[in-house]
């Protein structure tokens, strides 16, 4: 029976990393040298009343020649946030974080 609540706790963990809103990928042109510029960012927090995007740069610094490879790099960035969160909510000291999320702060033991 113990294997099964690891298993459900395992279920909504991925429930959890599904339902959360990590942005969408998005590049733009913001890159100071002529031959990489375009930049990878994240759009999230759509605010109606302006009609604009809250973004951020995933990582600074990095520029890319084609707005292919700077959507790529994008979603390569909230992909390993989605990672980091699963992983974090599956590890057993994070239990605030779990609650925070509506788990349970223990996990099942085997």
């Amino acid at each position: 029976m113990q294997t099964k609540d690891i298993r459900g706790i395992t279920e909504r963990i991925a429930d959890v990393v599904a339902n959360r809103d990590f942005g969408r990928a998005s590049a733009t042109k913001r890159g100071s040298n002529a031959e990489f510029p375009y930049v990878a960012i994240v759009k999230y927090d759509y605010n109606p009343v302006t009609g604009t995007w809250r973004t951020r740069n995933p990582k600074t610094g990095v520029a890319f020649a084609t707005r292919d490879e700077a959507l790529a790099y994008a979603q390569k960035c909230i992909d390993a946030q989605r990672d980091g969160l699963a992983r974090d909510l599956a590890t057993p000291r994070y239990r605030a974080l779990r609650e925070q999320h509506g788990l349970p702060r223990e996990l099942p033991t085997d």
